[in-house]
């Protein structure tokens, strides 16, 4: 029992720094408890070793083709329907066998380098800030090969460049005073949008970058349930609970978007590897409503500056995301490197429809 519960409270480190990316993306994190909370009610129902929880990768997807409010929470919304109806009626695991895997392998590494792409901006505007994340994720990543210990030493790395470096040692495209960087703390890292019900306006709801975007959303939601619930239900010892995560995924999505709220979707986590697998899962999930119903990720963000999270970005891209994937893309080279690649360059809707295209086209000849 105490390993079940270190693990959901190690887990919640993790969740409270991705929360910090959701808020700096205008997404309220507040919002979010109701789908941890309805993320704990259904994986407890479902008995599931796989969590719901923020993701850098789907927050990434679902502001890269819409840039505002309302726009970007309608694609989440949006994209969490196609997850309820395929869960609720059990037709979540037929679904999947109809995508070539190659293909779903390939718009999982596309987003990757989508990712690492992010970062590496970051770094280009605050070289000493971002640039020291990565160093320290990287660190942690080859001593603990854990994204919990990756995401801490680069949340911590970025802290101490921009808040503990003296000026002297600043570039100069970075640098500012104390002062400014207390003032721009307080107006800028800190606002988390309020929860607040999406104005609808169905000319912008059903708007193209919106419809691409969800769908990109939920194309990334498809491979993530397969991939990450086969690999915890391995830790757990116990059987694949697809359509159950896939639901889970989908009302925790929709629940929170409603309220202005991120993507909250499925994730490997510690939790499977323990005694009580799904003890730990829902008690993660639950302590992690608590955590961003009372507002803890926006008072956080005073402290962390954004560009903290590069090396988190870019870990998660290129040295986990690709390796898992990239033997997948191997398995039919053609459609899973087309699918890679149009991914990286726009966005896994595109990517899959893409690599679908060059599947039927290799049938018919």
């Amino acid at each position: 029992m105490i390993a079940a519960i270190l693990a959901a409270v190690g887990m919640c480190a993790d969740g409270v720094a991705e929360g910090l990316y959701a808020a700096r993306h205008r997404f309220s994190a507040r919002a979010a408890a109701v789908g941890y909370a309805a993320g704990a009610g259904l994986g407890w129902l479902y008995g599931v070793v796989t969590p719901v929880t923020f993701t850098v990768e789907s927050i990434t997807v679902a502001t890269r083709t819409a840039k505002e409010r309302p726009q970007i929470v309608w694609i989440v919304a949006l994209s969490a329907i196609p997850s309820i109806a395929l869960g609720a009626t059990g037709l979540y695991s037929s679904f999947v066998d109809l995508l070539d895997t190659a293909v779903v392998g390939g718009a999982i590494a596309g987003v990757g380098l989508i990712l690492a792409n992010v970062g590496f901006g970051y770094v280009r505007e605050r070289p000493l800030t971002a640039g020291l994340a990565v160093v320290a994720g990287f660190v942690a990543f080859l001593i603990w090969d854990d994204l919990v210990a990756v995401i801490a030493a680069s949340v911590i790395g970025g802290v101490v460049a921009a808040r503990l470096v003296p000026d002297r040692f600043v570039p100069e495209r970075e640098l500012e005073s104390r002062e400014e960087k207390i003032a721009r703390a307080e107006d800028e890292d800190v606002a988390e949008p309020p929860i607040e019900r999406p104005s609808f306006d169905l000319r912008g709801v059903l708007s193209w970058p919106v419809l691409v975007g969800a769908f990109s959303v939920f194309a990334l939601r498809t491979g993530a349930v397969v991939s990450y619930d086969t690999v915890n239900a391995e830790l757990a010892g116990t059987g694949q609970e697809l359509d159950g995560v896939t639901l889970m995924a989908g009302v925790a999505s929709l629940g929170s978007s409603l309220l202005g709220g991120p993507p909250i979707e499925t994730t490997p986590a510690p939790m499977a590897a323990t005694p009580e697998p799904v003890f730990s899962t829902v008690l993660f999930m639950g302590a992690m409503a608590v955590i961003t119903g009372i507002g803890l990720v926006g008072r956080l963000g005073r402290f962390i500056p954004l560009h903290a999270i590069a090396g988190f970005l870019v870990v998660l891209g290129v040295p986990v995301v690709l390796p898992e994937n990239l033997p997948m893309v191997l398995d039919a080279a053609i459609p899973g490197s087309v699918a890679l690649a149009v991914t990286a360059a726009s966005n896994p809707f595109y990517g899959i429809v893409a690599g679908q295209l060059v599947v039927a086209a290799i049938g018919v000849l």
